[in-house]
């Protein structure tokens, strides 16, 4: 069963948030094609969004087969599964490799680079494994 959506009774409010909402939906969208995009929580962006301005577009996100199961599981407290860490990760050090070689030329650019995804990574690593969650909650141990 999906939420329903909290819609924002002020017409500016919904507006603003509906417009907000799709600009994350398209950055979300984009990131399925170019990997320094992160999908994923662009898209949990644009939920936030559509939630408090758009039902029937928050209702097309949370039932969409690909984008649904990442966002009911995140409402749902389950976290990240292990197999999306380890590929976001990847894809965060190859694209920033990759752009500091060819692209960035100051030491101070680099280093920047280098904090900005480090910082990803982190947070991306500081989230719930979907795995161990899942495994917790049935009373299952889990080694790490």
């Amino acid at each position: 069963m999906v939420d329903q959506a909290q819609v924002s009774d002020k017409r500016s409010v919904r507006v603003l948030f509906s417009v907000l909402g799709f600009i994350f939906l398209a950055l979300g969208i984009a990131g399925i094609f170019i990997p320094v995009l992160p999908t994923t929580i662009n898209i949990i962006i644009a939920a936030y969004f559509f939630f408090r301005s758009n039902d029937r577009m928050y209702r097309w996100l949370i039932e969409h087969p690909r984008f649904g199961p990442a966002l009911r599981d995140y409402r749902a407290g389950l976290g990240v599964p292990r197999k999306a860490k380890i590929y976001a990760i990847a894809t965060i050090a190859v694209t920033f490799a990759v752009t500091m070689t060819i692209a960035v030329t100051s030491l101070w650019g680099r280093m920047i680079m280098a904090a900005t995804a480090a910082a990803i990574s982190a947070y991306i690593l500081s989230r719930p494994t979907k795995e161990k969650v899942v495994a917790a909650r049935s009373g299952q141990l889990v080694s790490e």
